[in-house]
């Protein structure tokens, strides 16, 4: 795996002007996808993992969108400071996205193949016909029976697992490098989430492509990460390679996610939910943003006054917790993202 990572987030700050005033959904986020890697971010609803996702591509509204600070450097090149003219060429070609729900992604008054085609244009100087050919094509890797039909079919033809299909050939038609799919699952039933899961890692191996991919669900996170980046409230507060993850968990927020998973064997127990809710961005709590809801935090004066700093907690393993002893007596230092480069190596 390349020493150096194709995407690096170095912390970066999101705010949005409101009528409440400024509220900051992102906040201190760094992270790194190497070349060939799957990084997942996860946690719940509302913890400012799409919407980092989103400032990536730029794809923030501005207003009421704003960059407060931080870098998200592609293979090098700080995308923020790229201009729009600039971004729309990274846009599609080297990075592409999924997004959530198919169906408000695809116009409907367009067709299936004129959608495509169009994305294909934008980054390659070819004449349509060869367009249309390379979009049949990019159905036909999705696993689209017939796609010479379905190039003209309109996207309410379809059904959820074939509009995410599209969006999947959308995506690649350009060969992306690194693709992003946000909760690319979240509206399919069970059977055609596994097959739209089996789909992208096909891809990815065949081409060598990076994923980010955004969840919630864990055991998604477990069939398909490298590593992972636990996020709450705006800040990742673990991060680790899947196994070191799965196997030991050490942030409180980490461990409650992982008590609410439903095990087999174990249906006559009671799953043990977080209490509590994620706090708006709006008003975030003083020090530890999950201190309100934590079971460690046993009255502890420091929880509720500072927010601590993501450290190296076990050997490639970090979390932003005051109760979690020091690795190896280290210094309670955020690591550098270089660092972290050693959770997958």
């Amino acid at each position: 795996m390349a020493t150096q990572p194709l995407l690096e987030l170095k912390n970066l700050a999101i705010a949005f002007d409101t009528e409440r005033g400024e509220i900051r959904p992102v906040q201190d986020v760094s992270l790194s996808v190497f070349t060939g890697q799957t990084l997942a971010i996860v946690g719940e609803s509302g913890c400012g993992k799409s919407v980092t996702a989103l400032s990536i591509l730029r794809l923030i509204p501005s207003p009421p969108g704003k960059v407060l600070g931080g870098q998200v450097l592609f293979e090098g090149r700080d995308l923020l400071s790229l201009s729009e003219k600039q971004m729309q060429s990274v846009r599609g070609k080297d990075i592409a996205m999924i997004f959530q729900e198919p169906m408000t992604s695809l116009n409907p008054v367009f067709t299936i193949g004129e959608q495509i085609v169009e994305a294909v244009q934008l980054h390659q100087k070819v004449p349509t016909k060869k367009a249309y050919e390379i979009a049949e094509e990019a159905l036909h890797d999705v696993g689209i029976a017939d796609p010479s039909k379905r190039l003209f079919e309109y996207p309410h033809r379809l059904s959820g697992g074939m509009r995410q299909r599209v969006m999947i050939a959308m995506a690649l038609s350009c060969q992306p490098k690194l693709l992003i799919a946000d909760e690319p699952t979240t509206a399919l039933d069970v059977t055609i989430q596994a097959q739209i899961l089996e789909l992208l890692r096909k891809l990815q191996r065949e081409r060598g492509m990076s994923v980010l991919l955004i969840t919630h669900d864990l055991g998604v996170v477990a069939e398909n990460a490298d590593a992972v980046a636990v996020m709450y409230a705006s800040t990742i507060v673990e991060y680790a390679g899947v196994n070191d993850l799965f196997d030991s968990p050490q942030h409180p927020y980490t461990r409650g996610l992982f008590r609410a998973i439903p095990r087999i064997g174990h249906t006559r127990e009671r799953l043990e939910a977080i209490s509590g809710t994620v706090p708006s961005p709006a008003r975030f709590p003083s020090g530890c943003k999950f201190h309100p809801r934590c079971p460690q935090m046993n009255g502890d004066p420091k929880c509720s006054a500072d927010q601590p700093l993501l450290r190296e907690v076990s050997p490639k393993h970090w979390a932003a917790c005051h109760h979690i002893p020091d690795f190896d007596a280290k210094p309670v230092t955020p690591p550098t993202t270089d660092s972290r480069a050693e959770v997958v190596a």
